[in-house]
């Protein structure tokens, strides 16, 4: 029996994961690199306005979809599919969920809260700055590696979809 909605699937999620990755990657190696050298309360500005802008955005969209998308995916998958395609199916929100969306939600957003919360010319929010920027770029990095690993499974899995004729 073919499935190629899985192909689809798996393919969409490529894409989508590396954009996300892509995103992420951008931030970790130079904006935030060129808000850290701007003089502090210029990039703190810069990047709580920017915090407030990505809200209302298809990238947030994305981080917060693809877990449920690939989450259904993966459950249908276990029991439709089989061999080394089924196991990639699993294998990408397993990868994806903890490092990128648990990441955001309990690294990133509680950071980006607590930015937003301070007057960007305090002293305060000067000294926080640099002990955010370190620690969330750091966090970006893994938000980028899992992004990306799990595009990399996804294409995996439509090879595998393929070669194995299940689609």
């Amino acid at each position: 029996m073919t499935h190629e909605w899985f192909l689809y699937a798996s393919f969409f999620l490529a894409l989508w994961s590396a954009v996300i990755g892509g995103v992420f990657s951008a931030f970790s190696e130079f904006i935030m690199a060129g808000l850290l050298r701007a003089r502090p309360s210029a990039g703190i500005q810069a990047m709580q306005e920017i915090n407030k802008t990505v809200i209302r955005t298809q990238f947030v969209a994305g981080i917060l979809l693809i877990p449920v998308v690939s989450v259904v995916v993966a459950v249908y998958g276990a029991n439709h599919l089989d061999g080394a395609a089924r196991f990639a199916l699993i294998l990408a929100p397993a990868i994806y969920i903890p490092s990128v969306f648990l990441m955001t939600m309990i690294g990133n957003v509680p950071m980006n809260n607590r930015l937003a919360s301070l007057d960007h010319e305090s002293a305060d929010a000067a000294a926080y700055w640099q002990v955010y920027g370190r620690r969330w770029t750091r966090l970006n990095h893994v938000r980028s590696l899992g992004s990306l690993s799990t595009a990399l499974v996804y294409l995996v899995a439509g090879a595998l979809l393929i070669a194995s004729r299940q689609v």
